[in-house]
């Protein structure tokens, strides 16, 4: 059945005007881009998305449809004598066709459902992630405690890929105001969990732990707060780099 759906989304197009899909379509490929690029913003997702609508998802769904039509006229064309014109009403209903579906199919989709809703879409998203920001300058955490809500943040959020965590220690320090070097030792420490043992960093890396904690408890983000407490049991009782 899951197929199946699949297969209608994809003929009707539905997809692109749900606001649900296209979230996830959002997410999805804003993941995969930030993992090639340290930078990639969310405007630039968006901007992806609607040049894939035209480059990607319009040739592909309109070379599907001329695949299916012309096999179904073939089997009438050989039953045929003139074959040389059949040929070539074929041809003129396929353009004829193609700048219908262009005209009544394609662009109001795009116009009318696409285009609002990825920028809803992303309206949403990146105004998410900007509240956190900004709610985490306010507090003026340590370094080390926003150095966990961040990584915590972003490994929900599906940022984080694969080989690790993308942000620079120069990037940290843009986006929250705090000097590079105590971003550098910070994530290491975290990322890492390189630091040197004494009674003090211990317990700057418990409190850093539980201001994080408590963070995430005031939002109500349990997913976040027990992924921050596996985090805190491979550093502060394994002793090991976090698997994240």
């Amino acid at each position: 059945m899951k197929n199946l759906k699949s297969v209608v989304d994809f003929f009707t197009l539905s997809e692109f005007s749900s606001l649900t899909s296209i979230e996830g379509l959002a997410k999805r490929h804003h993941k995969k881009w930030s993992e090639n690029y340290a930078k990639w913003s969310y405007e630039s997702t968006k901007q992806k998305l609607l040049s894939a609508y035209w480059t990607r998802v319009v040739p592909v769904h309109i070379f599907t449809l001329f695949c299916i039509g012309l096999t179904a006229c073939f089997f009438f064309v050989f039953r045929q004598q003139k074959i040389t014109e059949s040929l070539i009403v074929i041809s003129i209903a396929a353009v004829i066709v193609y700048f219908s579906l262009w005209l009544w199919v394609y662009k109001p989709v795009y116009m009318n459902e696409f285009v609002p809703l990825l920028n809803n879409a992303i309206e949403t998203l990146s105004g998410a992630y900007l509240k956190e920001l900004d709610d985490v300058k306010k507090a003026q955490y340590s370094s080390i405690t926003i150095v966990l809500i961040h990584i915590v943040t972003n490994k929900l959020a599906g940022l984080i890929g694969q080989n690790g965590y993308k942000f620079s220690k120069e990037e940290m320090a843009r986006l929250y105001g705090i000097s590079e070097r105590s971003f550098h030792d910070a994530l290491n420490a975290v990322l890492n969990a390189d630091w040197k043992e004494s009674t003090r960093m211990n317990t700057e890396m418990a409190d850093a732990f539980r201001k994080a904690g408590h963070y995430f408890s005031a939002t109500g983000n349990m997913k976040a707060v027990s992924l921050l407490s596996d985090i805190q049991a491979d550093l502060l009782v394994s002793k090991k780099p976090p698997a994240i």
